[in-house]
């Protein structure tokens, strides 16, 4: 364990009174072999370059060994930058049952990454559960904080002179002991601290992290198994739309619309489970892949409502799910969907992903965020074919639109509104936004933040796709580079004739209005005179 000495004492009590098959070592002069976990307790974070360097550091020495990153409740670092430290885990403010559990998930080969940039705890609850004293230890603890800031502050100013700087240094080493002293006290960390209020109904505690990863090996089922439970968690309850887009979507009622996201997570891995367990993968896997599409739609449409739901149509009774997939065109293509063996490849083969112009392995937090994000964008996108061939049907069915949409679209003149109003923006981003997005290298995806569908830009070479353009959006990206061609000639015409314009009003006019004033004011004077 790394840690300051005191905190180092206090954690190590208490993970080994919890369980005796657990061995710390506070001093590496006491190794004997090689360490099987490094914990490297980190009191404050707000510089990310100088742990990356002691990390690396203590990899060159224990290259075998795992690295968890302790990490304080406050910290001044996204979780971003957090997970570029190159640990194999790091958890925020945790409880010593937690810790425990986080040790025992590194040592069998796992990954751990729990953090949260926000506060774990509504402070007007911790005041009122842990009583005036701990209140006041707290608000101590505090004030240290803020005096060892501007005295840091102070120290960094290269224009305080020597007596001075020896004061606020042993002023620093007092604050510093204090608060050692308090923690040594108190326990470690805050949340080390067991609550002493037996009803927890008056806490109100955060119990998720903003950034939640636990991977306990790495098999291609665990590793499926965390990424398929974090994208179920995201779109297992109704998720607003943030975008103008989604509209097929988002015409279906609340409970098909979540069921329609379910089950396509639910047919995706099917063909994942049916991909690993396939004796000759290299084939199969490009045979399914050309298949995947019509195959996974119908079942989806077989599935996301019950197979025995009927309707009356024509005086006979008819299975919708039936219905919707003979009569729906599967093979729609979004050509703005990227490949799907971007999530497949690296799952099924554990390949590295390349993010940030870095190859990283599929453990690492970062390579599982990025495959839950092409997911998401995967989930929706179909969705939205999905949803717009059901309402392709409702048209042709009225009794199906209670059971599918939205009341508001009960009306046929409402619905023939909103297909007229998908088709013009499929349209609009066929012809127009598709091509820029093409000439500038981006792509859009949908995914989920704060239970809100949102747009982000993906920079991407898409210069073979730029290439099978037809000729009326060919002239779309040829707009834009012939106005990116003109546009600093025209910046400079414009500058030429502004600076043209201020030379004419203030060298000629100007100086015409100030003789012309002149010469009023003077015989005004001369008037005056007179007078």
């Amino acid at each position: 364990m790394i840690a300051p000495s005191l905190l180092g004492e206090s954690l190590a009590l208490q993970l080994t009174s919890q369980d005796n098959n657990l061995e710390i070592i506070l001093n590496k002069k006491d190794i004997n072999g090689l360490p099987k976990l490094i914990l490297f307790c980190l009191e404050e974070v707000e510089l990310s370059n100088p742990i990356k360097l002691e990390i690396l550091k203590l990899k060159e020495r224990w290259d075998q060994a795992p690295i968890l990153i302790v990490i304080p409740k406050s910290i001044k670092l996204s979780s971003a930058d957090l997970m570029t430290f190159g640990s194999e885990g790091v958890i925020q403010d945790p409880t010593v049952e937690l810790l425990r559990d986080t040790i025992n998930i590194l040592l069998g080969g796992g990954r751990v990454f729990k953090i949260n940039n926000e506060t774990n705890y509504n402070t007007s609850s911790i005041h009122n559960s842990y009583g005036l004293g701990h209140w006041l230890l707290t608000s101590g603890l505090s004030q240290i904080n803020k005096d060892l800031h501007k005295i840091d502050h102070m120290i960094g100013k290269k224009s305080i002179n020597t007596f001075y700087l020896f004061i606020l240094l042993g002023r620093r080493r007092e604050l510093l002991t204090a608060k050692r002293l308090i923690i040594w006290l108190w326990g470690p960390l805050e949340v080390l601290i067991e609550s002493p209020i037996k009803d927890t109904r008056n806490i109100n505690l955060i119990n998720k992290y903003s950034t939640d990863i636990t991977i306990r090996n790495t098999s291609t089922n665990e590793l499926w198994n965390v990424i398929y439970k974090r994208v179920k968690d995201r779109i297992q309850y109704d998720i607003l739309n943030s975008t103008d887009e989604l509209a097929a979507l988002y015409s279906l009622n609340k409970n098909k619309r979540i069921n329609l996201l379910k089950t396509l997570l639910q047919e995706f891995s099917i063909i994942i489970n049916k991909l690993d367990s396939s004796n000759n993968q290299e084939k199969e896997f490009d045979n399914i892949l050309q298949s995947i599409t019509t195959e996974l739609r119908a079942n989806t449409l077989r599935n996301f409502i019950d197979s025995y739901d009927s309707l009356q149509k024509n005086g006979i009774d008819v299975f919708i799910s039936e219905f919707l997939v003979h009569n729906a065109e599967l093979g729609t293509l979004d050509d703005e969907l990227p490949s799907i063996s971007l999530i497949i490849d690296p799952i099924l083969n554990n390949k590295p992903i390349l993010i940030d112009g870095e190859y990283l392995s599929i453990e690492d937090p970062r390579s599982v965020i990025q495959l839950e994000t092409f997911i998401l964008n995967w989930i929706f996108r179909t969705a939205e074919i999905v949803s717009e061939e059901i309402i392709s049907s409702c048209s042709e069915w009225p009794e199906l639109r209670k059971y599918f949409l939205n009341k508001e679209l009960f009306s046929t003149r409402e619905l023939e509104r909103k297909r007229n109003h998908i088709n013009t923006s499929s349209q609009l981003q066929n012809l127009f936004k598709k091509p820029v997005r093409l000439y500038e290298s981006k792509r859009l995806y949908y995914t989920v933040k704060n239970n809100k569908i949102e747009k982000i830009i993906i920079l991407e070479p898409r210069d073979d796709e730029l290439k099978k353009l037809d000729w009326a959006q060919r002239q779309i990206a040829f707009v834009i580079e012939l106005r990116d061609a003109l546009a600093p000639q025209v910046q400079a015409i414009i500058q030429y004739l502004g600076d043209l314009i201020v030379l004419i009003l203030t060298k000629v006019v100007g100086r015409s209005i100030g003789l012309i004033g002149r010469g009023i004011a003077q015989g005004m004077g001369r008037n005056l005179s007179k007078g």
